[in-house]
């Protein structure tokens, strides 16, 4: 799995930042400034765009949770699959610990609930 921009998680675990955004699909994530929009970051086949259009998925981050809204593409299995894969990243590890919400429910991680 390809990470990109896996500074900003850095700077939400070192609390420099309290958000970032980022997309996200089976290749890997694009994470990025929160004053950026979603449809703006691409990755190497990473590219979430409007009305479903895209192949990846789009998520609020803070060091405590992970809020990914509805993409119609993606049922709750799926995403709970690829979260779970991103978080095995070092890059993403200092999220392993957050809440993950996929449409306002909470996803239960490999290991246990983050409730």
């Amino acid at each position: 799995m390809i990470v990109v921009g896996a500074e900003y998680t850095q700077k939400l675990a070192a609390g420099a930042v309290h958000e970032a955004k980022m997309v996200f699909n089976e290749r890997g994530a694009v994470v990025f400034n929160a004053a950026q929009q979603h449809r703006d970051a691409k990755g190497d086949g990473i590219s979430y765009d409007d009305n479903y259009v895209g192949n990846a998925l789009a998520a609020m981050l803070r060091p405590d949770a992970i809020e990914v809204p509805f993409h119609r593409a993606f049922d709750d299995a799926k995403v709970t699959r690829i979260v779970a894969a991103l978080l095995r990243a070092p890059e993403l590890a200092c999220l392993a610990t957050a809440r993950v919400t996929y449409q306002g429910r909470v996803l239960s991680m490999p290991g246990g609930t983050r409730a």
